[in-house]
């Protein structure tokens, strides 16, 4: 007969550490999950929030541009100076400027949204363009010559005659 008598509890300790490791594994796998769908909404938030921006943004153009409007009618009647048609001229132009940067906001905002999804990805996204694959390239280069090639001499000459210098 082989092998040990008494193992002093090695097994049973080997058993509960194993089932705690897989216990560790899973409570891994749910905190990682938790935090996947905690980065969608977050994103999700930060594209809501950019398009309410958005909308602000437009209402705070067209006030400024009715702003405007009626200080350069005060000015045509003489109850305005030039220099409050030329507030009321850049209060309109930083109004279509914010515009412009919210709209920025907003695509960031859809972006980070579709990264945090995972979507943002050339075969996701449709861009006609070639991936990885990496069965595709195994199966290109596992016929290749081992020995090295005429072109891969010459570079390694170049190579180490640049390493000499």
């Amino acid at each position: 007969v082989s092998g040990p008598i008494y193992s002093g509890g090695a097994i049973a300790s080997a058993s509960r550490a194993a089932m705690a490791q897989r216990d560790a594994k899973r409570a891994g796998l749910h905190v990682a999950g938790l935090e996947v769908e905690q980065e969608v909404r977050n994103a999700f938030v930060v594209l809501e929030v950019a398009r309410a921006k958005g909308t602000a943004t437009d209402r705070q153009i067209e006030a400024a541009s009715v702003a405007f409007r009626g200080v350069r009618e005060e000015a045509s009647l003489g109850a305005r100076t030039t220099l409050d048609v030329l507030n009321a001229e850049q209060e309109l132009l930083d109004a279509r400027v914010s515009r412009i940067s919210t709209r920025i906001d907003e695509q960031i905002a859809s972006y980070s949204l579709l990264a945090a999804m995972g979507k943002l990805t050339a075969t996701e996204l449709d861009l006609g363009v070639k991936t990885y694959d990496p069965a595709e390239y195994y199966n290109l280069v596992k016929s290749a010559p081992r020995a090295k090639s005429k072109q891969g001499a010459a570079l390694d000459r170049v190579l180490q005659g640049l390493a000499g210098n």
